[in-house]
């Protein structure tokens, strides 16, 4: 089932399509049996739900005045796509959105038409095996690490995805198994700015930490 919702960003008004029916996402992913590759990567349904670190990036990336019409923007694992269309909605004439799912694409897409008149791009892409022909001045990534299997390989995508000179915006709830990944972030290269964003979400309060990154040494 599809809930949209009209969601307030700091004045700015976004309408989002996500899903109700988790649950049967769920079983019916574990009913494709252990030999799946889905089943065996747990490729769980997260994107079909809005959750409170892509609605904290969407209100930093308002208030960070990065976007102008000529950055080019890259949201990987955006499932509902809601941080990619505050930025085409704040000007960014070339958005890429990238899940590994198509049905997060078709729900992205189908988002990106409720809020945006210009075209975004839409692309598989599995940002543990980043293209980097899809570079962008901007990349954006809300709450992707939140397994430890991923952490390896999230370094290697933010350098490879974005341009020289560009920046990295990536949120996180404050997830404990996060926090050895965010601490070598400095000697991994990056200079790392961190923001707290706090709101609410479905009736609940949230703290999301909101990192702005560069890099400060180049491989």
């Amino acid at each position: 089932m599809t809930l949209r919702r009209t969601l307030d960003l700091h004045g700015l008004t976004v309408q989002l399509d996500s899903l109700t029916n988790f649950d049967e996402l769920f079983e019916q992913l574990l009913a494709k049996g252990e030999e799946s590759e889905e089943v065996r990567d747990e490729r769980i349904p997260y994107w079909a739900d809005l959750w409170p670190s892509a609605v904290a990036l969407g209100r930093y990336l308002i208030n960070s005045e990065l976007v102008k019409p000529e950055t080019s923007v890259i949201e990987i694992g955006c499932g509902l796509g809601l941080p990619g269309i505050v930025a085409g909605m704040l000007g960014a004439r070339n958005v890429h959105f990238t899940d590994y799912l198509e049905d997060a694409l078709s729900y992205a897409k189908q988002n990106w038409e409720l809020n945006c008149t210009h075209p975004a791009r839409f692309s598989l892409l599995d940002w543990r095996q980043p293209d980097a022909a899809l570079a962008a001045d901007l990349v954006l990534a809300s709450d992707v690490a939140y397994e430890t299997r991923f952490f390896p390989e999230l370094p290697h995508a933010f350098r490879t995805l974005c341009k020289p000179g560009g920046r990295i915006l990536f949120s996180e709830p404050g997830r404990e198994v996060a926090q050895v990944f965010l601490d070598t972030l400095p000697e991994l290269g990056f200079e790392v700015k961190k923001t707290v964003v706090e709101g609410q979400l479905n009736g609940l309060g949230y703290k999301v930490g909101v990192y702005d990154l560069l890099f400060t040494l180049h491989y």
